[in-house]
């Protein structure tokens, strides 16, 4: 698959990890930190990859060469400053957003999310258990100073900054099952055992052929 010329990715990866109880940045996915492997995933949509870090985070070397850093001038703000600051650096007009910590992404439905957009659309975002996901989900660059000002105002909420927009593509679960039947993109991991069954389950998925 071509990289999109139209597309960055951010990665957002200043989360404090408290019930994991160690950086999910450098959580040991077969042999390399979840980040790196996160940046390898992405890289076969675009090759402008940023990840947005918490002010002094340390992170693996092998992801920082594949990516830009960018620091979070709000720490302990939650992902909606991150995610102002992230589209802000993005060399793009379109960017994949996604946590560091979703290592069962399925390609199908980011390609998906790519298929959906279109003329008036600021955002694409899946919907999944009756929620938003919009930490798998493509946003227009442009949205950055109306999301920013809704950070400088106080909101912590993501999903705040696409209630009511007018640009935001919804997409329901029941266009994406048959992609994802079990919704696994959309499961990050919080704690050590949500990660070892998440690594099993992408180990296994990397031992299919296609």
């Amino acid at each position: 698959m071509m990289p999109h010329d139209d597309l960055a990715a951010i990665l957002l990866v200043g989360g404090r990890s408290s019930r994991m109880g160690r950086p999910k940045p450098w959580l040991d996915l077969d042999g390399r930190p979840l980040l790196a492997r996160m940046v390898d995933g992405v890289r076969r949509w675009t090759a402008d990859v940023v990840l947005v870090a918490a002010a002094g985070q340390a992170l693996p070397g092998l992801a920082g060469r594949a990516a830009r850093v960018v620091h979070d001038v709000w720490p302990d703000q939650g992902p909606l400053p991150a995610l102002a600051l992230g589209l802000a650096a993005a060399r793009a007009p379109w960017a994949l957003v996604l946590g560091c910590d979703a290592p069962l992404v399925r390609g199908a439905v980011v390609d998906r999310l790519l298929a959906e957009r279109a003329p008036g659309c600021d955002a694409v975002v899946p919907e999944w258990d009756g929620r938003l996901q919009p930490l798998v989900a493509l946003y227009r660059t442009t949205l950055a100073p109306a999301i920013a000002e809704l950070a400088r105002a106080g909101e912590r909420r993501l999903h705040v900054a696409l209630v009511g927009r007018p640009g935001v593509r919804r997409l329901p679960a029941e266009m994406l099952r048959p992609l994802d039947p079990e919704g696994e993109s959309f499961r990050p991991v919080n704690t050590p055992e949500e990660f070892a069954a998440a690594a099993a389950r992408w180990r296994a998925r990397r031992k299919r052929p296609g």
